[in-house]
């Protein structure tokens, strides 16, 4: 897969070799930890240990892939910026068509990845990141305000906006009890 460099060079770790596969429901499972995550110069994730479950179902011309993925993570708490420890959990499907003339169509609008006919292995480490990713929670701080970083959290308190200056501003109340005829 394009943008994500190869994490282990010369091994086919994260290939799957679907040619040869009976038609029907495959199963595999990976481990991704602190390795996997290291090797990766952009990732948000620094650290982490999760599971994810590959399901292949072959059919002729298709093969539909489910990600079920679960684990634990570190990255930047949001809040105060010191490593935060967050579970992930999330369930992933991907389309695959195969026996394309070429990769990827303009045509498909990316919702589906198209491998020419003469592929019989697709590398899965792209879908693996992709999915711990989408897997993190909108929010990543700590549990509680107390496993922030103390100082940090102080001088949030310090630069706080006054109670006073978080009320709504009275031209907008206005504007609100306008009524429109429809």
């Amino acid at each position: 897969m394009e943008g994500l460099p190869s994490i282990m060079a010369g091994k086919r770790k994260y290939i799957i070799s679907f040619s040869g596969l009976s038609a029907g429901k495959h199963e595999y499972e990976y481990n991704i930890t602190d390795t996997f995550f290291e090797a990766i110069e952009y990732s948000e994730i620094k650290k982490g240990d999760v599971r994810i479950d590959v399901r292949l179902n072959k059919q002729s011309a298709m093969l539909i892939f489910d990600f079920i993925v679960r684990g634990e993570v570190t990255l930047s708490c949001d809040r105060c910026g010191d490593d935060c420890r967050l579970k992930i959990k999330g369930e992933y499907q991907q389309f695959v068509k195969t026996g394309g003339g070429n990769y990827n169509n303009e045509e498909d609008g990316g919702d589906m990845l198209i491998l020419p006919s003469n592929e019989g292995e697709i590398d899965i480490e792209h879908f693996l990141y992709e999915y711990a990713i989408l897997s993190l929670p909108a929010k990543r701080v700590h549990d509680t305000l107390a496993d922030c970083n103390k100082e940090v959290i102080k001088k949030l308190k310090e630069i706080e906006v006054p109670e006073q200056y978080q009320t709504n501003d009275p031209r907008w109340d206005k504007l609100k009890q306008i009524k429109f005829n429809n």
